[in-house]
Formats: C-alpha cells, structure tokens, sequence
C-alpha cells in the first residue's frame, strides 16, 4: 500500500528550533538552559508500505486525505560550559480517509502515528566574538505506527497495521553569527551516520532578534527527511515548512 499527502502543519510546542540567542551576556552560573514555543507551518509528504495488505484492495483505495488530529513538539538544551546536552522531540499524528473507497469497500480510514526524537552531547568551539559553533553528536529515534480499517462493500472488510521502531547514529551542529546587537543569523543541522536500515537528515536556518538578555524571536525554515526500509515497514517522509518561535534562556 502506499500513500502520499500534502497538507499544512500548525502545532504549538515547547522547543528551541535555533541555536542560543545572539548577543546573550554570559550567565553568573557555570549552568545555562534555554526554551522556546514555537509555530511551524508545514507540508508533510509521506510514502508507507504494509507488507500485510489483502492482495485484492485495489490502488484507488489507498488515496487518503489526511488530516493532523494532534501534534507536540519540545526541544531544550543544557549547558556547563562548553559542553551541553541537547533533546528534540516531534510527534505527529495523522487521521486518514479514502477518496475513492468503493465500490470495493463502502470506507476506509488510516491512522498514522510518527514519533521522532533527537539526543545529543554538544560542544562549543572556540571562535572569534562574532560566531556560535557547537559540534553534536548522538542519535536520531523514529517510532512509526500505521493501522487501517477498511469497511465492507463489494469485498469484504479487514484491520491490518504495522508499528517499528529504529534509532540511527547521528551527527551535527548549530551556528551562529551575530550581526550586530539585535540580529542574528542561525542554523542547525543533522545527518544519519554508519548507514544500516536508515537514511535520514534535518536542516533548519533562520534570522533571530533579540528582544531582552532572556528573550529572542527567530524565524527561519526546517526541513526533515528520513527513509527507513525494513521488511514489515517501509516509510519515506518529508516534512518541511516555516518556523516561528519566542525563545527564552536562564
């Protein structure tokens, strides 16, 4: 079976979709943390197979009109230092209909869960004034759940879904440089690393203004990739769009 959508995505989450403020006085304490709730606005454009499909269920069928019945987004970052920790998490879920159901089945309706979650230890480079460098390190989780209910018409109904799980080394880095006071160009990225089952990647750039020594604004654009083929489940999805978030650091 296989599936592709295109739609807007507007959830609200806590995150940090940016690199560290610019222009920020150094903190009293050895510790530092920083969030965000952000906006993002984006296309999802998904391709999934499920290997256990009744051979019968025509292709038209399996042409949905999706739409997001939930959404949360964190990401948050600790640092000592030069050294920190850095976590995103991204949850989507998607309910599904048939456009053209019959007259095989008189419905068919598909639920998506996608979890996608980043950890990783950062460091910062030392640079000139002007310039934020840290190199991540750490690993990109996936769990994607796929279950569909077809209701009875010319051929009779069926359940059927499948759900994996995979994690993929990673690697990356978030860069800033400040333009002066208030301004700021930012960018983040990661990539899958040692191959195996997966292939993924995620790029965000950006411009932020800061507002107070705690607060900032950042707009910029994100882009998420990942492919994963194994033998129950195969998923290739790309999700992209605009991001708009107020941060705050302490």
């Amino acid at each position: 079976m296989k599936k592709f959508l295109l739609l807007s995505l507007i959830v609200l989450g806590l995150g940090a979709p940016v690199a560290r403020a610019a222009a920020v006085p150094e903190p009293t304490s050895d510790w530092s943390f920083s969030l965000s709730p952000y906006l993002w606005v984006a296309a999802v454009q998904v391709d999934t197979r499920l290997d256990n499909m009744p051979p019968t269920t025509p292709p038209e069928a399996t042409r949905f009109e999706s739409k997001i019945t939930g959404g949360a987004l964190l990401q948050a970052q600790a640092h000592y230092h030069s050294v920190g920790v850095l976590v995103d998490l991204v949850w989507i879920r998607l309910n599904t209909e048939s456009l053209s159901p019959g007259p095989a089945f008189s419905a068919v309706n598909l639920e998506s869960n996608f979890f996608h979650g980043t950890a990783a230890l950062s460091y910062t480079v030392p640079t000139a004034a002007d310039l934020h460098l840290e190199l991540l390190a750490g690993a990109r989780i996936w769990s994607a759940s796929e279950d569909i209910t077809a209701q009875g018409a010319a051929l009779p109904g069926f359940a059927s879904g499948n759900d994996q799980t995979w994690v993929s080394p990673a690697i990356g880095a978030i860069a800033r440089y400040t333009l002066n006071g208030k301004w700021s160009l930012a960018g983040q990225g990661f990539v899958n690393v040692f191959g195996g089952q997966s292939d993924g990647w995620e790029l965000m750039g950006g411009v932020s203004y800061q507002f107070s020594p705690a607060w900032n604004a950042t707009f910029g654009y994100r882009y998420l990739h990942e492919e994963f083929s194994p033998s129950r489940l195969n998923l290739k999805t790309d999700i992209s769009g605009f991001v708009l978030g107020a941060g705050y650091r302490f």
